[in-house]
């Protein structure tokens, strides 16, 4: 495979999915995170208070016309979900744990955008998370919960 060129959508899109696991896995070892879990899709059973787990895919073709080779430039979407579990009445503890998560997993992304091979290029395109514990759910804890949304560019031909 050169890089970021494969022959099908699936075969894209499980390498950028396998692509953003590895480097959670090797981002988390170089940091010495052994109190996070790493997981391809979500973890069960849960090992730790805190978890980066790769989700959901999804795929867009990029405008244009197919080429006479068939080719086509597409967009791989992979949501990052990061979680953050203490028992305590701050927000703000679990904020700072999981955001220091998706720091370390953002710059090994930087670092290497191609995930080894597997895309063009990837970088984080959205974010999304609630920002505080809902009363109803806080029982005897407070937990941050971060979806971050990559992008990456593959080219798909035959």
């Amino acid at each position: 495979m050169s890089t970021g060129i494969h022959r099908s959508l699936g075969e894209a899109a499980t390498a950028v999915k396998t692509g953003l696991h590895n480097v959670s896995v090797s981002a988390l070892a170089a940091a010495a995170r052994t109190d996070v879990q790493a997981a391809f899709g979500y973890p069960w059973p849960i090992e730790h208070d805190d978890t980066i787990a790769v989700t959901a895919v999804r795929a867009a073709p990029q405008d244009g016309t197919v080429s006479s080779t068939r080719q086509r430039q597409q967009d791989i979407y992979v949501d990052v979900e990061i979680d953050s579990y203490r028992q305590t009445a701050s927000d703000r503890e679990v904020h700072d744990i999981a955001y220091g998560v998706l720091d370390i997993f953002d710059r090994a992304v930087r670092a290497d955008p191609t995930l080894g091979g597997a895309a063009l290029w990837c970088f984080s395109d959205d974010l999304v998370s609630d920002g505080a514990t809902e009363d109803e759910e806080t029982g005897e804890g407070r937990i941050c919960a971060i979806r971050a949304t990559y992008k990456a560019r593959v080219m798909v031909r035959s």
